[in-house]
């Protein structure tokens, strides 16, 4: 089952949702604890920093949507095709990573969650292409981890890999 949607109004449903979602965890900023050291901008500039950037380009984006300068604009007849049941299965699949993050850890979530997503994208004989999902969801945790645990020092709840480490 699919929907379909000119294209210049699939940017603008997903930029406006985008917008407000943004606007939304903009307001949420404003509860975060007042800094503790004086001179040290606090706990949500950062955020409020990156919210505020996205907030830009939506409005850049939304401005050009509808003053009509926008290639979109001039080629409104273009289709969107939305698989219903592909978007359903990703939104799942997100779900069920975020609530067995905690029981089965990092590194097993983000393996098993990658390789259902290249499960559906690789093509090939099934012998072949399973041990491709493996190698690349492999590849793609130690990354993900690396990135994490090591670049930004972020505590996850890991079961194999060191939590993070100290420099």
């Amino acid at each position: 089952m699919e929907i379909l949607v000119s294209q210049r109004r699939a940017t603008l449903v997903v930029t406006l949702v985008t917008t407000a979602l943004f606007a939304m965890m903009l307001w949420r900023t404003a509860d975060f604890a007042e800094p503790m050291l004086p001179g040290y901008p606090g706990d949500a500039f950062f955020p409020q920093l990156i919210i505020g950037f996205g907030l830009i380009w939506c409005a850049i984006l939304l401005y050009r949507l509808m003053s009509k300068r926008d290639i979109l604009s001039n080629d409104d007849a273009s289709i969107v095709r939305i698989p219903i049941g592909n978007f359903a299965l990703v939104c799942l699949y997100v779900v069920a990573y975020v609530m067995l993050l905690a029981p089965l850890g990092f590194e097993v979530t983000t393996f098993i969650f990658m390789s259902l997503l290249f499960l559906t994208r690789f093509r090939g004989e099934l012998k072949v292409r399973l041990f491709r999902i493996v190698i690349v969801a492999l590849i793609t945790t130690i990354i993900s981890w690396a990135c994490f645990a090591i670049i930004l020092n972020v505590n996850f709840p890991v079961k194999i890999l060191p939590d993070y480490i100290q420099f």
